[in-house]
C-alpha cells in the first residue's frame, strides 16, 4: 500500500466525522430552540435597583433624576412604581443624561417622590390597576385547560362616549406577556367610559395550564379569547372592541377568523401583532446571529414535537377573509415582530386597516412614544366603531389609511 493509499482512510474518516458532528450539532441547537420558541415558562422580568438621584424645578416643570440603567434610559415615557401600591407616576422622555444618571421631567403623580428613594421603573407597567387610580375585580374565568385569571375595571359614568354597562373592551396580553402590560391603556378606557376585562390566557403565567404545556401561537388560544366575549356577553355586554398585544394580537385575528362570536365584535384594535411566525424565527435568528438555515428546521422540529400548525397561525394567508375595520399600531424600530410584517398586510388590505406606524417606536412600547397622539386614535377609532363621537373632536380620517406618526 503507497503513502498516500495509506493515508486516505484517515482523511475521509475525519470528513465524514466532522459532518456527522456538523448535523448533530445543527439537529441539537434545532430541537433546542424548537423547546424555547412554545415552552411556556413562569415569566419573571427583573427590575433594576433604581434611585432617585434628586427632585428639581425648573419654572413650571418638575425634573426627576434616576440611577441610569437600560429602562430609565429607553425612548418615550416610563413609569416608577415604589411600595406603596397607591403611589406611581409618569414621566417624560430623557431631557438630559451622563455615563451613570438621566433626568427627565415628571407628567403625572410623583407626590412623594425625594431624593433616596428606591423606585421600580417600567416602560410597561407594574401592579395593579390600584395603581393607576382604578377601582378592580380580580375574576377567575373557566377555561377549558382551567383557571383564566383576569382583571374587571370598569369605565367612567356619565360620559358621552359609551355605556360602562354595555361597552366593554377585551384585551388580550403577548408572548410570555403579563396583564400588567395593559396598564398603560386602561386608565383611557375608563375615562372614554368602556369597561375592560385583561385576560390571561391558557398556559401563560398564572393560568391554567395545557398538558404540553406550550404556545400555540394563537393556534388554540382564540378559543380562551372566545371564553372572556361569552363572559362579557353574559354580564351585559352588547358592544365589544377587542385589543391585542403582539401574540394578543394573533389570537385576536385567530379568533375573529374562527369563532362564531366574532359577529358580536365591534372593533379590533391591534398593537405590535405577530402575524407570520416562520418570518419571525428566520427574522430572530438573523437578529441573533445564527445560520439562517436554522430557521427552517427549528420550525419543522417545533411541528414534530409540539404539532404546532404554522399555516393555521399564518394571518397572511387569511387576510383576505376579515371584514371589521382594524387600527393598528406598530413601531418602525420594533426588533420583535419587523414593521415590514405589519407593512405588507397594509398593503394586502388598505381597504380594512387604519395602520400608525409610529416611527422609533419598539415592541409594544409605541404609547409611549406619544401618548396623546396614541390615545387620540383610539379615540377617534372606538366613535366610529362604536357609534359615538367625542365633542369639538376634528373630523376624523376615513377608517382605512395610514399614517406615519413621527414622535
Amino acid at each position: 500500500m503507497t503513502p498516500t493509499s495509506r493515508s486516505s482512510f484517515p482523511i475521509f474518516a475525519r470528513v465524514l466525522l466532522g459532518v456527522g458532528l456538523g448535523a448533530a450539532a445543527t439537529l441539537g441547537t434545532g430541537w433546542y430552540f424548537a423547546d424555547e420558541l412554545v415552552k411556556a415558562k413562569p415569566v419573571r422580568r427583573p427590575i433594576p435597583r433604581t434611585r432617585v438621584l434628586a427632585v428639581s424645578r425648573e419654572g413650571s416643570e418638575t425634573l426627576i433624576r434616576l440611577t441610569r440603567n437600560l429602562i430609565t434610559a429607553r425612548p418615550g415615557v416610563i413609569t416608577l412604581d415604589w411600595d406603596d401600591e397607591d403611589g406611581g407616576s409618569l414621566l417624560g422622555p430623557v431631557a438630559e443624561g451622563g455615563s451613570d444618571w438621566v433626568t427627565r421631567p415628571l407628567l403625572r403623580g410623583g407626590l412623594y417622590l425625594h431624593p433616596g428613594l428606591t423606585v421600580r421603573p417600567s416602560s410597561m407597567g407594574l401592579g395593579t390597576p390600584k395603581a393607576r387610580g382604578l377601582i378592580y375585580d380580580n375574576l377567575v374565568l373557566d377555561g377549558e385547560h382551567g383557571p383564566l385569571p383576569a382583571w374587571f375595571v370598569p369605565g367612567q359614568d356619565g360620559v358621552p362616549s359609551a355605556n360602562p354597562a354595555e361597552d366593554w373592551v377585551i384585551i388580550m396580553h403577548g408572548y410570555q406577556g403579563l396583564r400588567q402590560d395593559a396598564l398603560r391603556y386602561l386608565p383611557a378606557y375608563h375615562a372614554y367610559g368602556l369597561s375592560s376585562l385583561v385576560v390571561t390566557y391558557r398556559n401563560a403565567h398564572g393560568a391554567g395550564r395545557t398538558p404540553q404545556g406550550v404556545y400555540r401561537l394563537s393556534a388554540d388560544e382564540w378559543e380562551d379569547l372566545e371564553v372572556a366575549v361569552k363572559y362579557a356577553r353574559e354580564h351585559g355586554a352588547k358592544r365589544i372592541v377587542l385589543m391585542g398585544l403582539s401574540m394578543g394580537g394573533s389570537i385576536t385575528l385567530a379568533f375573529m377568523r374562527r369563532s362564531k362570536l366574532a359577529r358580536h365584535i365591534n372593533g379590533v384594535i391591534l398593537d405590535s401583532p405577530a402575524l407570520e411566525w416562520r418570518e419571525l424565527i428566520k427574522h430572530h435568528a438573523v437578529r441573533f446571529h445564527l445560520p439562517v438555515f436554522l430557521a427552517p428546521i427549528v420550525a419543522r422540529l417545533t411541528t414534530l414535537k409540539s404539532g404546532q400548525d404554522f399555516d393555521a397561525v399564518d394571518h397572511f394567508q387569511h387576510a383576505h377573509v376579515y371584514d371589521l375595520h382594524m387600527l393598528i399600531f406598530h413601531g418602525s424600530d420594533d426588533n420583535t415582530v419587523p414593521v415590514v410584517q405589519l407593512d405588507r398586510l397594509f398593503e394586502a388590505r388598505p381597504d380594512l386597516i387604519e395602520y400608525v406606524r409610529v416611527e422609533g417606536g419598539q415592541h409594544l412600547r409605541n404609547w409611549n412614544m406619544d401618548i396623546e397622539a396614541y390615545e387620540r386614535h383610539l379615540r377617534q377609532y372606538l366613535g366610529r366603531m362604536l357609534g359615538s363621537a367625542e365633542p369639538n373632536q376634528p373630523e376624523v380620517p376615513t377608517p382605512a389609511h395610514k399614517e406615519n406618526s413621527n414622535v
